[in-house]
């Protein structure tokens, strides 16, 4: 309750920006307590571009995601997009909508397939969220299932695996067609080859720009353009040896 109130205005011109670059530069952070979490670093993400974030558990990568959403706040450097056109936009809670995030837990709901999907796209045709499920590597499955996309899913997911629910979210936050996409743990469940086949899908869309995968399979960044790992507080771009 003492939070102050986020800024949420969206910067004039945002919403019509189709590529965004991300670009953290010297920024770090540490929570009120002193303890620092990520040591000054840079970040940057080029219009096209897959991104890997690699690292143990509890180094902070999570938290890059927060900053990039304007969850929290750099303690310094800059934090921005920048357009096709050079506009820039410093990352608070107003470029949020820049963004679509899928978090590593579950968040799939009881209810059908389709209005689980249409929790962020209430208008979007069948059409629509069967191809975002083919992007997803999840219509193959959901055809299979009585009644397909209008299959009814328990609390938590209940009545379809892990895996499958994974893609169902990534599914549903591709209907929201922001230019950027966050996946946080997002294809844990997954095999190796879905997983590959999943962000080549991605890769190829028209549905999203770019897309930053937070990871703890090293494996997964071989297939992305670039790696940085984040280990000991410190975020560092690695040479993916692929």
């Amino acid at each position: 309750e003492e939070l102050p109130s986020e800024d949420d205005q969206v910067p004039e011109g945002l919403c019509d920006e189709k590529e965004l670059s991300v670009s953290l530069n010297q920024v770090d952070f540490h929570y009120n307590n002193g303890d620092i979490v990520l040591n000054p670093f840079d970040f940057h993400t080029e219009p096209g571009e897959l991104i890997a974030i690699i690292g143990p558990s509890g180094e902070g990568k999570t938290t890059l995601l927060r900053l990039l959403l304007g969850l929290v706040q750099p303690c310094s450097g800059k934090a921005q997009l920048t357009g096709s056109t050079g506009s820039n936009y410093p990352l608070t809670a107003g470029t949020r909508n820049a963004f679509a995030y899928v978090p590593q837990g579950n968040s799939v709901f009881s209810g059908t397939i389709a209005q689980n999907l249409r929790l962020v796209a209430p208008n979007a045709t069948d059409e629509d969220l069967r191809r975002a499920l083919d992007i997803a590597c999840a219509l193959d499955f959901v055809e299979q299932l009585p009644n397909g996309i209008h299959y009814m899913l328990g609390a938590g997911g209940r009545g379809i695996s892990e895996g499958q629910a994974q893609r169902i979210a990534i599914a549903r936050a591709l209907l929201r067609r922001a230019p950027i996409l966050l996946l946080d743990e997002a294809t844990s469940a997954l095999d190796c080859e879905t997983e590959k086949r999943l962000l080549d899908n991605l890769l190829n869309s028209d549905m999203i720009n770019t897309c930053i995968l937070v990871t703890h399979r090293p494996s997964s960044a071989d297939f992305c353009h670039r790696t940085y790992e984040i280990r000991n507080g410190f975020c560092k771009e690695v040479i993916n040896e692929c």
